[in-house]
């Protein structure tokens, strides 16, 4: 049986959230949250950067190699608290549990829908997208003050979007098991439910589970 990568991102009262905070500091301090080393951002980067060949020269990784090598430096700067299975499941009960203008959810055979996405948008705008490769844990003024970001981030214009939806169609290409996953809705499902969250007042999360 393959495994299914699933990104959620829903509303959530603020109450739900200071009560994960209260049961899982550690897994909710680093929930969303960039290595503070710049050692560790460094050589985040470093996976991007063209190989140095030995005279100098640069030679650029096929595109396959770029997606691999990304794919790999998500996992590696995401949440990995000990505790962060059973406080993803936590707050997985505290977001809507039908679809709704508060809930948005990615499921991708042998895939990771917030990855696809980052890798669209490109590494420059996954370093100022709130939160970390799709895992965040807002309250509501983290949601008022997180929401410009987001929108700078996802507000395309048309070729800008081509642009991202063709990238994000790559990487499902290459990394997932879904062909004809809805990529429009992977662009727009995330800020449709942060939009909803600073509207209506309530706080929000962005997880990333694997069955």
């Amino acid at each position: 049986m393959g495994v299914m990568g699933v990104w959620v991102v829903g509303v959530v009262a603020d109450d739900a959230l200071e009560e994960a905070r209260r049961r899982f500091p550690d897994a909710a301090g680093a929930h969303g949250t960039w290595p503070e080393s710049s050692a560790h951002m460094s050589r985040w980067r470093e996976l991007f950067e063209p190989v140095v060949l030995f005279d100098g020269a640069h030679e650029r990784p096929s595109r396959a190699d770029e997606i691999v090598r990304f794919a790999d430096a998500v996992d590696r700067v995401r949440n990995d608290e000990t505790e962060v299975d059973e406080f993803q499941d936590y707050l997985l009960n505290a977001v809507p549990q039908q679809e709704s203008e508060g809930l948005f959810c990615a499921a991708v055979p042998r895939g990771d829908g917030a990855a696809a996405l980052m890798w669209g948008l490109g590494l420059d705008t996954t370093l100022r997208f709130p939160g970390c490769c799709g895992q965040f844990l807002f309250d509501a003024a983290q949601v008022r003050a997180a929401l410009p970001a987001a929108e700078q981030a996802l507000v395309l214009h048309p070729p800008r979007r081509a642009l991202v939806a063709a990238r994000i169609r790559l990487w499902l290409d290459e990394m997932a098991d879904d062909p004809n996953h809805d990529v429009d809705e992977l662009i727009d499902g995330p800020l449709r439910v942060l939009r909803y969250a600073a509207r209506t007042g309530v706080g929000a999360v962005g997880l990333t589970l694997w069955y």
